[in-house]
């Protein structure tokens, strides 16, 4: 881990350092905050995904915005420094303890504004803490890998970049980056991903036979049969009302960000078709984002990872950038894809791109559910689908103009 300053504040934009420092042209920053308006996270993050800076550099000049030391590439925690809290509580918090030792504590951070958080730990060890800043993408692995966290996957998780719209003369190169993952290392990593689906948790007070000590020379009771409580019940939040292709529109025009936006298109599909997904285009990969409908879940949806170099149907829709109606083609990533969903294929189903400067982010996809046929009343989401990539078009002004970091 390398050490910066110390203090925080003043805290420039991270654009402005990256530009600064040469790392990052203008043209290159303005894609990278239309890139974080579409698909979300930070703007590091998407700066990295689409090859434009490196993630020790993105790592250094992290440090150098808030003044803390900073760490990037793989990283292992020590097991007595992740024994400080529950698991829980570093996926609620979004930190990770890494090093312990007889006087600190070191927690990697993504920003150094958990101050609760970082005052609990430091309450729990006893110990002085010190915060390490390290890409957002960094955190999510950790969590997923060491807290039992989901976190959705990204492109940089396949070690694939977005492709970018063509370079100005003079531009920084494209980070290097390894070839792009095969057939065989996507199936591994995203069976990784969606393995929690069927695993049975660990319940606390749960008593493991294989591993009760020997104790030399003391009377051992026969060890009491402990019982775990029931899991909590969990009532399911009540999906969002349907709405009317005039509201839509209204709702489109007024959107405040991603989020809003996946909202409205959802809620007017979901008055039309008993299942709406909303899917980004990400090169190569396409990954679910929200959905509604008939035995949708979120962290059904989110599980979702579609390698577009297996010949699909949503390959199709995003190479042609034309709508879909039909029956899915049945290959091993739709056979998951609708695993997640709980269900089998439809009978047809309907597929449409939202475009966003002309290049397909997202896909809708909608269909009737399991053995259903699908009807192919499309005019209004056309229309819809219009209204989204004008209600990006507006975020996306909004958010280069703010230069925010």
């Amino acid at each position: 881990m390398t050490c910066a300053g110390v203090g925080f504040f003043p805290v420039p934009r991270l654009g402005s350092l990256l530009l600064e420092e040469k790392l990052l042209s203008q043209a290159q920053l303005e894609e990278g905050l239309e890139a974080q308006v579409v698909y979300g996270g930070r703007l590091g993050t998407n700066l990295v995904e689409l090859g434009f800076v490196k993630e020790p550099d993105l790592a250094r000049v992290l440090g150098r915005q808030h003044n803390i030391p900073f760490a990037s590439g793989e990283m292992v925690p020590d097991p007595s420094a992740l024994a400080v809290a529950d698991v829980d509580f570093y996926d609620d918090k979004d930190v990770m303890p890494m090093r312990v030792d007889a006087t600190k504590l070191t927690v990697a951070v993504v920003h150094p504004s958990q101050i609760e958080a970082i005052d609990q730990l430091g309450f729990k060890s006893g110990k002085r803490v010190v915060q390490v800043v390290i890409p957002e993408f960094r955190m999510a692995q950790l969590l997923r890998k060491y807290a039992r966290a989901f976190r959705p996957m990204r492109p940089i998780d396949m070690n694939t970049l977005r492709p970018s719209k063509a370079q100005n003369a003079g531009d920084p190169k494209l980070a290097d980056v390894a070839d792009l993952i095969n057939e065989g290392d996507f199936a591994a990593l995203y069976a990784q991903a969606t393995a929690q689906v069927d695993e049975e948790p660990v319940l606390e007070g749960t008593v493991v036979e294989d591993e009760v000590p020997v104790i030399t020379g003391a009377t051992v009771e026969p060890t009491p049969q402990v019982t775990a409580p029931p899991p909590p019940l969990v009532v399911p939040k009540p999906e969002p009302k349907p709405i009317t292709f005039a509201e839509a529109q209204k709702l489109l025009q007024q959107s405040q960000g991603r989020d809003d936006i996946a909202q409205t298109v959802l809620r007017f599909a979901r008055g039309k078709f008993k299942r709406a997904l909303l899917l980004s285009v990400r090169g190569d990969l396409v990954t679910g984002w929200q959905g509604l409908g008939q035995g949708v879940t979120l962290q059904g949806v989110q599980r979702i990872g579609l390698s577009l170099r297996e010949d699909n149907s949503v390959k199709m829709v995003r190479d042609l950038r034309s709508h879909f109606i039909g029956p899915m083609k049945r290959t091993p990533g739709m056979a998951i894809f609708y695993k997640m969903l709980g269900g089998s294929y439809p009978t047809t189903a309907v597929m449409m791109p939202l475009l966003v400067r002309g290049k397909p982010v997202h896909i809708l996809y909608v269909d009737n559910g399991p053995d259903q046929l699908t009807p192919p009343d499309i005019g209004e989401l056309l229309i819809v689908s219009q209204g989204v990539s004008r209600s990006y078009d507006s975020l996306i002004k909004a958010r280069q103009a703010a230069k925010a970091g």
